[in-house]
């Protein structure tokens, strides 16, 4: 049973009709604009982020692994490379969504509601900082050019995906 309300926590212990505990974020407040609150978002990307990144890996590796493996061991050599590579995959989209969501939380300090919904010059001063620490250990030149792009990046996917805001 999927809630479109959040629970309000008229009760003592878990929600009978939504299972969630009191106080939880359900859909309905995913609807309204607002997220969970910082710390709980921080580990709930890192989460969501290292499964996307390891089906996501799996997936792509295996198709790769498809076609690149030889005939009679296509499928075996493709398995196996996507065992191997979609773990690595889901723990390099973890780290970018985890240093992303700790600077999200910070930069998001400054507004008299923290836990509302983000804007997007927020989002790409986030990008920014995630792409630059992430590639500090290249150089400054280096630094400095994968935070622009990375800026600019997050910007043109909240662009293209319609959720262009600001505060």
């Amino acid at each position: 049973h999927m809630s479109l309300t959040s629970c309000k926590g008229q009760h003592r212990s878990f929600c009978g009709g939504c299972g969630q505990p009191p106080g939880a974020l359900t859909l309905g407040m995913a609807m309204e604009g607002r997220r969970l609150p910082c710390p709980e978002r921080i580990t709930d990307m890192v989460g969501f982020a290292f499964g996307v990144g390891c089906c996501g890996g799996f997936g792509l590796t295996f198709m790769r692994g498809l076609r690149d493996h030889p005939a009679g061991h296509r499928l075996s050599g493709a398995f196996a490379a996507a065992q191997t590579r979609a773990p690595q995959l889901g723990h390099t989209f973890a780290l970018w969504s985890g240093l992303f969501h700790a600077f999200e939380c910070a930069v998001s300090q400054r507004h008299a509601d923290p836990n509302g919904a983000r804007s997007s010059v927020d989002a790409a001063i986030c990008g920014f900082l995630t792409a630059g620490v992430l590639s500090a250990r290249s150089g400054p030149r280096a630094m400095s050019t994968n935070a622009v792009v990375g800026g600019l990046c997050v910007l043109l996917v909240d662009v293209v995906s319609g959720n262009v805001r600001s505060h």
